[in-house]
């Protein structure tokens, strides 16, 4: 509705983060809306109470108890909404060492103490509207002083000491494990859908958070749980007359338990529904360029648009999703020709190859620090010896034509001189403040021995980041580019697409190459299951893949076409293994 009544109005701005900004604003408020139901799941499901029977759970949807917690829910994940908007990350950001989690953790610190103090606030307010609605322990054991003076209770105590792990370790777990980075979903489905299928996953990580933050916590109040006490009963005696003699331990008493698990897991159960509905809602596809008259103009924008990584998600996204699915404005781009820039095509071809491009020069800095490996002539010679043999003698579609072939094949080809290798870097320099005198001088303790220099070595995960760091960006645009190479064959009237196959094509080999070189040496250095090679460096395989099934799709579409493309030798030699279904 928002879409067509914008659409309604004749918006003639092309800016389009200006629209998607207004987007955002929109699906936040959506988002707070849709808050509302979750947080009334979170309060049914702290007030089940199955010792009652079966009635006392129908009582519990409509209870005061559970609307009260609603409300105390919906404040708690408004609050979550809030840090995930200011917060939020679509790239990730490349490490340089095998500390990431620290990394992560030192590289804001502002944000980091942030989100810890306003989760831990949250952790107070949460258990002080928990104890109000289900009871606990009092903070005194005689306030009256009939049997003395008033004494601390020390299960009060543990309680608000846990729950400040609580609170410490769910904001630290943000930033460790990368969980405020935005996931672009693979399949577009509606929202209602996609919350349910994300309630499971919400009630198994919230107790997996709330189990081990608990025996972590039960340990470490085990062996300092009488030193704490003993501190805040001191603190407490300089104001007013108190004891400090210990009444048992709070660690071992079942209803001190129940009370901590129960309270934890409401919390930490807020917490995710308010994070995975942000990520849903965020994520969703858009329609931004529909809100400008001038669509093709708004959506180029958007792919130009550098300062803002989400706008830039959503307009690659909007362009992979119509290139795709809609024809009517797949051919508006191709023959929207009278620009002063240039065409269309042109102008957005040319950033779907800035992307790629920008990926195969991040990809050859990494992998410069490596070794260049020798080519196997023996392997390589008995390549070039196989013809291509079809199946049931069908022919093959052969794009250098044979005699070309044979003679390109005793032509040497040019020897590269090796690139010279690199001091690696242990500690990126984006590394500033506290981030880089942590790291510093961690490194300069573990340089003292041989076991540290070799944890100092950068690991190739942490090498793909940087290269990767926009994934889903480099994928759409491959999908995208590709997509409208292969409608030109039946809906580019004018032949623009023609004239820029050879470029297209080369820069997609040129990163192949680079992307297979680099799978390479992770098997060189990995073990020889496949699987353990995929699992070291998934996202060079992955991106193999989504290439050679371009390249595929491109060849099958073109396949009776090739011979008259008339591609220089070396991409049609490539090429060539694509259309012998052998690459």
């Amino acid at each position: 509705m928002v879409y067509q009544n914008a659409r309604n109005q004749a918006v003639a701005s092309t800016d389009f983060a200006k629209l998607a900004h207004t987007i955002l604003q929109q699906r936040f408020l959506r988002a707070c809306v849709y808050q509302a139901p979750l947080a009334y799941t979170a309060a049914i499901v702290a007030n089940l109470n199955f010792r009652n029977g079966i009635f006392s759970m129908f009582y519990a949807l409509i209870s005061p108890r559970t609307l009260g917690y609603t409300v105390a829910a919906y404040i708690a994940g408004i609050v979550c909404l809030a840090i995930h908007l200011q917060l939020f990350q679509v790239t990730r950001a490349a490490h340089s060492s095998h500390f990431p989690k620290l990394q992560r953790l030192l590289r804001s610190p502002a944000s980091t103490g942030a989100v810890v103090g306003s989760f831990t606030l949250l952790a107070y307010f949460m258990l002080i509207v928990h104890r109000g609605m289900f009871g606990g322990s009092s903070m005194w054991l005689y306030p009256e002083g009939v049997y003395g003076p008033p004494q601390l209770n020390p299960g009060w105590l543990a309680s608000w000491v846990f729950v400040t792990t609580v609170g410490v370790s769910y904001g630290l777990k943000l930033f460790m494990d990368e969980r405020l980075q935005l996931a672009f979903p693979a399949i577009e489905q509606s929202r209602i859908y996609t919350i349910k299928d994300r309630l499971p996953s919400c009630f198994s990580t919230a107790f997996e958070f709330v189990s081990s933050t608990m025996w972590r916590f039960w340990l470490g109040y085990f062996f300092f749980g009488w030193g704490m006490y003993q501190s805040v009963c001191g603190v407490l005696g300089r104001i007013f007359t108190t004891s400090s003699y210990g009444v048992g331990s709070p660690l071992f008493s079942i209803s001190n338990l129940a009370f901590w698990l129960h309270c934890s897991f409401s919390m930490a159960l807020t917490w995710e529904l308010a994070h995975q509905l942000f990520g849903i809602i965020i994520t969703e596809p858009t329609r931004i360029n529909e809100l400008s008259l001038d669509r093709n103009f708004c959506l180029l924008n958007g792919l130009k648009y550098n300062e803002s990584p989400l706008i830039q998600h959503w307009a690659y996204q909007e362009l992979y999703r119509l290139t795709a699915f809609s024809a009517e404005q797949r051919t508006e781009i191709l023959t929207d020709i009278d620009r002063k820039s240039g065409t269309m095509w042109s102008q957005i071809s040319s950033e779907c190859l800035k992307v790629v491009q920008t990926a195969t020069e991040q990809l050859k800095k990494q992998t410069a620090l490596s070794k260049p490996e020798k080519p196997n002539a023996s392997s390589q010679s008995s390549a070039d010896a196989k013809l291509p043999v079809s199946a049931g003698g069908a022919p093959i579609k052969d794009i250098l034509m044979q005699n070309r072939r044979k003679s390109q094949g005793s032509e040497p080809q040019p020897v590269k001189k090796p690139e010279p290798i690199a001091t690696p870097d242990l500690f990126s320099v984006e590394a500033q403040g506290l981030e880089k005198y942590v790291l510093t001088t961690l490194r300069d303790m573990l340089l003292q021995s041989p076991l540290g220099q070799r944890i100092l070595l950068r690991s190739q995960r942490a090498r793909s980041i940087s290269t990767f760091a926009n994934f889903q960006l480099q994928v759409w645009a491959i999908r995208s580019l590709m997509r409208l190479v292969e409608s030109s064959l039946s809906e580019d009237k004018y032949g623009v697409v023609q004239g820029d196959i050879a470029k297209v094509l080369e820069t997609l080999f040129v990163y192949l190459a680079e992307l297979e070189r680099c799978s390479k040496q992770t098997d060189s250095m990995s073990s020889k299951n496949d699987y353990n090679v995929q699992t070291a460096n998934r996202q060079t395989v992955a991106m193999i893949q989504v290439l050679r099934n371009a390249l595929y799709e491109f060849t099958t579409t073109f396949y009776d076409y090739l011979e008259a493309l008339k591609l220089p030798p070396a991409q049609a030699q490539q090429l060539q293994k694509f259309a012998d279904f052998m690459a």
